[in-house]
């Protein structure tokens, strides 16, 4: 986008939008949750990563961020106070909705920036589903934790990272160091073994679907977080976000050219 038109949706006048449009029909919408990260990151971890994320690929690449969504499928995060949560159902037709709106003004390509990855994977691939059959757009889930599993792997110093821990930390620290406090971070070990075919880890053998409750979650973690977060550092976490915003880009510069 040229420096005259901008990027962010929410920031145009419906004037600057149409004539963002001659130039990009990719939209990056940023999916998240507002929900409890444990004593040491905010509630609002799940959004602020996706957006910053799609502001650094729309800032280099053709394309336009949209305003974040702030809630999501999160009912295992209620035992902590500022969890909010929504249905399955009134999420996915909320999602559904607002892509099809965005979609009477011309845009093409849809991304779903995904940062409450792994809890709410299923309910964005139904959309992405319907986005695609019912409305004939390209649309795709893009859940971070997919993009930055490699170098993921093979930065972590951390046995165990689950729900902020490592990566989110790590990410945070890169994104937005003033909303950690890095001195009230926890290591919270989750149980010794767990199912087979099942994994206590964001990277681990998850071979099968399956969810936690609020109950299982105020068993396994006393903090809000399981895993180990004191590992996380910038270095880490500005790896992890290269790589998530180097595959985004990859993706909408073939939309693009593709038109």
């Amino acid at each position: 986008m040229t420096e005259t038109t901008g990027y962010r949706v929410a920031e145009m006048t419906w004037q600057e939008l149409e004539d963002a449009l001659t130039e990009t029909t990719t939209l990056l919408l940023p999916v998240g949750s507002t929900e409890q990260h444990g004593h040491h990151l905010p509630l609002g971890v799940d959004v602020y990563m996706p957006e910053a994320i799609g502001e650094r690929v729309a800032a280099t690449t053709p394309a336009l961020l949209a305003p974040p969504l702030w809630y999501g499928v999160s009912p295992h995060h209620t035992f902590k106070p500022g969890t909010f949560t929504v249905s399955t159902e009134t999420f996915q037709r909320y999602v559904f909705d607002i892509c099809k709106s965005a979609t009477e003004w011309g845009i093409e390509h849809i991304l779903l920036l995904n940062g409450h990855y792994l809890a709410q994977d299923p309910e964005l691939e139904i959309v992405v589903r319907r986005l695609r059959n019912e409305l004939g757009i390209e649309a795709f889930h893009v859940s971070l934790v997919e993009l930055f599993a490699d170098v993921a792997a093979e930065i972590r110093t951390g046995d165990v990272s689950f729900h902020a821990s490592e990566f989110e930390t790590s990410i945070m620290l890169e994104l937005f160091p003033d909303f950690v406090d890095m001195d009230r971070a926890k290591d919270v070990a989750p149980p010794d073994e767990s199912l087979p075919l099942t994994d206590y880890d964001a990277l681990g053998e998850n071979k099968v679907g399956w969810a936690l409750s609020a109950d299982d979650m105020e068993e396994l973690t006393s903090t809000g977080n399981i895993g180990d977060p004191t590992v996380a550092t910038q270095q880490k976490g500005a790896r992890l976000v290269e790589a998530a915003v180097s595959d985004i880009r990859l993706l909408v510069d073939a939309l693009e050219e593709s038109k």
